[in-house]
């Protein structure tokens, strides 16, 4: 774990030294693909999760659920 966080702690300090440009530019590579897929990745596990407990497919045939 330490020598993770000294990697991050380097990877922190070079995206502060840059410009502003340039940290932008490299945040947004970064991190709109990371916020894509966790979006995917929610998604993916709401509809997991709906389909389990989705009530409709409790009703009878007829619809009134009794």
């Amino acid at each position: 774990m330490s020598s993770f966080l000294d990697w991050w702690d380097g990877v922190e300090e070079w995206l502060t030294g840059l410009s502003f440009v340039p940290q932008l530019l490299v945040t947004l590579v970064v991190v709109v693909p990371l916020a894509v897929g966790a979006a995917v990745l929610l998604n993916l596990l709401v509809g997991a999760v709906t389909g389990l407990v989705d009530r409709r497919r409790f009703l009878d045939d007829d619809g009134t659920g009794l």
